[in-house]
């Protein structure tokens, strides 16, 4: 290679770089700024350039959109410093880089609401136990965790549907009493579980409250479930509705989930479901075995009969076994078809009792529906957990 072909190298390369940089710092254009001044300043539209010396290779830029491709960049030869035009570059890059760590407008505060609002119980732990007809008190602190403003809330606090609710056919809504403490005292609010809508969510207008950003109210509560009640999982829930609203798509809500027991509920041991599962007009056998930790003498058998079409007390026909006969007992319409029947002994085994009953359907095709027959006991007015024998429509 001779001379003047080194010389004119020497000449170009830096050129070369500085178009480089230039390009991939600004990019194309939009209405006269550059697609990287409007990227996210998390992602700077590019590095800055190598600080000029002997040696120093200027850094490649980061692309400023996925349509904006790099020119490839050579480094300068060494103990040469970058030619003039670089620093014009550079203050390009810098310039780019700081229109996109400019920080944007900030948003509108949001309407006022139950949006940003925190919510945490106290006194109740998550898992603890709540103990039938115990008095249960409990605290629900509200926090207006948005910094953009004041927050209005209504103190919503109820159980949510309850699987040892005292009927679960349609609606499983807890039976017991839930109050709230106000300043004149203590009020018993109207209900203490949610029902099958949003009712419940404009219970509490009457205790409603504003709170400044970073502001929090704690109120006071108790909640007694009776023992009409049965031992289950159970979950009260507290909302932050807007007061006097009927949007409730952001309403901010806690959980707290606790365990229902009751120390002289009965025990449901085990259940033999007859050997075909499905409706007919044969007599269908099922059995259950029972214990209680008062005594077998205040036990008493509960078998329910339930569909979503039907059945009357005419529909079908049930019996207990008592001894070696077939004794017919009573149904009433309540929550379904219910006996209740103390004349029904069982077979006694020490503190275990085992009772035996069997359903026929007068006429089971006409019904269209699963059948679910449900079993179980109460002591002295305590009650067992319920099982299913689970009958399905045999068309």
């Amino acid at each position: 290679m001779n001379a003047s072909v080194i010389a004119r190298i020497a000449k170009i390369v830096p050129l070369a770089i500085v178009a480089a940089v230039g390009v991939t710092a600004c990019g194309p254009t939009e209405g006269g700024a550059s697609v990287a001044a409007s990227a996210p300043a998390s992602a700077p539209a590019a590095a800055s350039s190598a600080t000029p010396g002997a040696g120093a290779v200027p850094a490649v830029p980061a692309p400023a959109a996925p349509t904006a491709e790099a020119a490839p960049t050579a480094a300068a030869p060494a103990g040469q410093a970058p030619a003039a035009g670089a620093a014009t570059a550079k203050t390009d890059v810098k310039a780019a880089a700081k229109a996109a760590a400019k920080p944007t407008a900030p948003k509108a505060p949001a309407p006022s609401g139950g949006s940003g609002i925190g919510i945490t119980f106290g006194g109740l732990s998550e898992g603890g136990k709540i103990g039938l007809n115990d008095l249960v008190p409990f605290t629900v602190t509200w926090k207006n965790n948005d910094a953009t403003g004041t927050r209005s809330v209504a103190p919503v606090v109820a159980t949510q549907q309850y699987e040892g609710a005292p009927c679960t056919m349609v609606l499983a809504m807890a039976d017991g009493t839930l109050e709230r403490k106000d300043a004149s005292g203590w009020k018993t609010l109207d209900h203490l579980s949610q029902g099958g809508g949003m009712d419940y969510a404009g219970t509490a207008d009457d205790a409603a409250f504003t709170l400044a950003a970073g502001e929090s109210r704690t109120i006071e509560f108790r909640m007694r479930l009776s023992l009409a009640n049965r031992p289950g999982q159970i979950t009260i829930e507290a909302d932050a509705p807007v007061p006097h609203s009927k949007n409730y798509l952001d309403m901010a809500k806690a959980e707290l989930n606790a365990t229902v027991v009751d120390s002289h509920s009965p025990e449901m041991l085990s259940v033999m479901p007859p050997a075909k599962g499905v409706i007919t007009t044969d007599p269908i056998p099922f059995s259950f075995r029972v214990s209680s930790p008062d005594g077998t003498a205040g036990l008493r058998s509960r078998v329910t009969v339930w569909s979503s079409e039907g059945p009357t007390p005419n529909d079908v026909t049930v019996e207990a076994r008592v001894g070696d006969v077939w004794k017919p007992v009573e149904l009433k319409d309540e929550c379904g078809l219910v006996t209740v029947d103390p004349n029904v002994p069982g077979v006694r085994d020490g503190n275990t009792v085992e009772y035996t009953f069997r359903a026929t359907f007068k006429e089971a095709p006409k019904y269209g529906a699963d059948v679910d027959i449900r079993v179980s006991a109460e002591s002295n007015g305590h009650q067992s957990v319920q099982r299913s024998v689970f009958l399905r429509d045999a068309r």
